[in-house]
């Protein structure tokens, strides 16, 4: 990834953390103040306008990548989708301090990003491909 393409994400995820904000306010501002909601809105509005924007930039600049980023996001957005219907109980992310990966019983050792273990033993990893896997806990290998 190039070093222009990893600058523009860190402006998206700067931007998508202030619109988290702006979100929190909206949600606090009393409902009889439209003009402040109004204004909160707009706001919200322009970020994601902005978003947009440095989101073409990285299409144009790198294709490939910008598929790559494209395929993450979509196994982000199930897995968050999944955290609303499961109950989680642990969950592994791949960081410098520990490795992240799944051992099934039938294949190899699957290496992820993110690794979620729910209530009932199972498994739901993203893979470094982004592929978003659920294995039941009779078909891991558990150490």
């Amino acid at each position: 990834m190039s070093q222009k393409v990893q600058d523009i994400l860190k402006k998206i995820n700067y931007i998508e953390a202030d619109m988290e904000i702006q979100k929190q306010i909206l949600f606090s501002i009393p409902s009889a103040n439209t003009d402040e909601m109004e204004k909160t809105l707009k706001i919200i509005a322009d970020k994601k306008a902005m978003i947009a924007d440095l989101r073409e930039q990285i299409k144009a600049i790198d294709p490939e990548e910008f598929n790559r980023i494209q395929v993450f996001e979509k196994a982000s957005q199930q897995f968050r989708q999944l955290t609303t219907e499961k109950k989680f109980v642990e969950i592994t992310t791949l960081n410098e301090e520990e490795q992240c990966s799944i051992q099934p019983k039938a294949g190899e050792i699957i290496d992820c990003i993110v690794k979620a273990k729910d209530e009932a033993g199972n498994f739901t990893v993203i893979t470094l491909d982004g592929e978003l896997v659920e294995m039941s806990k009779e078909d891991v290998v558990v150490a």
